[in-house]
C-alpha cells in the first residue's frame, strides 16, 4: 500500500533493477519492511469498504464509499501536484513541505464529502475511521516465521513506513512486533518514494543502501523509491493489479506473492 501518498495516474516505463539479485545476495545485511500491505493486512483497496461501513452506520445512502474514496484520492493528488518541485521528476529536487496524515487526511475528507454532499459526517470522523483500521490491522500469517528466520540468520530487521507515528506504533504493539529501528514518515519528515526517507532508514541501520534489502508492496512508493535510493528491492505482489506494475520506473530485484520466498534469496 502506498499509505496515502497516491500513486501517479500515468503509467511509466520500467528500467532494470538498481541492484542485481547476485549483488544483493552477497551484500545484504539488513531487511527493511514497509508496513501496511506488506506486514499488516490493510491495503489501499480496502479503504472504500471501510468508508462504506462508516456510511452504513450513519445512514449515508446517496453515495458509495468507492465514489468518495476516488474523490479523496483526487484531493490528495491535487495537493501532491501543488507541492511537487518538478512534476515530471517526482523523486528529485527539494523535499516538498511535510505534513502528517493527521493534518492532510481530514482536509481530503472535507473535499470529498463536499463533492458528494455528505453532511451526516465530519471530516474528522472519516479520518478517525481510517486511523482505527490502521491501528488495528493484523499481521499477515507468514510474518512471524519470516522474522524469526531472518533473526536466526543474523540479519537486522527494520520497518520504514509512510505513516503517522501514533497509528503505526499502535498497530505494531497490537501484533507484538518490537524492532530496534522503526521509521515512520512523520519521524523522518519525508515520504516514500523520496530518497531522504530511505537515506534516514539506512543511516539508522548503520549501513549503505546496497546492504539494505527493502521489502514493500507499492510499485510507486516502495519499488521506485528504494531503487532510486540504491537499495535492492523485494516486491511483495499479493494480488494481480496491472496498473501497479505500470507505475514502476525500475524493476524490483525480486518479486513474489508473499514474504516467505524472501528467505530463498538470502544465504542460509
Amino acid at each position: 500500500m502506498s499509505e496515502a501518498q497516491p500513486d501517479p495516474a500515468e503509467p511509466t516505463a520500467a528500467g532494470p533493477p538498481t541492484v542485481s539479485a547476485e549483488a544483493a545476495r552477497a551484500r545484504v545485511r539488513a531487511v527493511a519492511f514497509d508496513c501496511y500491505g506488506t506486514l499488516l493486512q490493510v491495503e489501499e483497496r480496502d479503504f472504500p469498504h471501510y468508508l462504506q461501513a462508516l456510511f452504513d452506520e450513519h445512514a449515508v445512502t446517496h453515495v458509495t464509499g468507492e465514489a468518495v474514496w476516488e474523490s479523496w484520492l483526487e484531493a490528495a493528488r491535487a495537493e501532491n501536484r501543488r507541492d511537487a518541485a518538478d512534476p515530471e521528476r517526482p523523486l528529485d529536487g527539494p523535499e516538498p513541505p511535510f505534513r502528517p496524515f493527521s493534518e492532510t487526511w481530514p482536509q481530503y475528507f472535507q473535499a470529498a464529502f463536499e463533492a458528494h454532499g455528505v453532511d451526516q459526517l465530519t471530516p474528522q470522523q472519516g479520518f478517525d475511521r481510517l486511523w482505527q483500521e490502521l491501528a488495528a490491522a493484523p499481521a499477515y500469517p507468514e510474518v512471524g516465521a519470516v522474522f524469526a528466520e531472518l533473526v536466526r540468520r543474523g540479519y537486522q530487521i527494520a520497518i520504514g513506513s509512510n505513516a503517522d507515528e501514533d497509528h503505526l506504533q499502535a498497530a505494531l504493539a497490537r501484533n507484538g512486533i518490537q524492532l530496534g529501528v522503526v521509521l515512520s514518515s512523520e519521524a523522518a519528515q519525508s515520504y516514500k518514494p523520496r530518497r531522504p526517507f530511505f537515506q534516514q532508514l539506512c543511516t539508522q541501520l548503520g549501513l549503505e543502501p546496497g546492504e539494505v534489502l527493502y521489502v514493500g508492496d507499492s510499485a510507486y512508493a516502495d519499488v521506485n523509491g528504494a531503487n532510486h535510493a540504491g537499495c535492492p528491492v523485494y516486491w511483495v505482489n499479493r494480488y494481480p493489479d496491472p496498473r501497479r506494475a505500470q507505475q514502476m520506473t525500475s524493476q524490483p530485484t525480486y518479486t513474489a506473492p508473499t514474504l516467505t520466498p524472501l528467505l530463498h534469496h538470502l544465504p542460509p
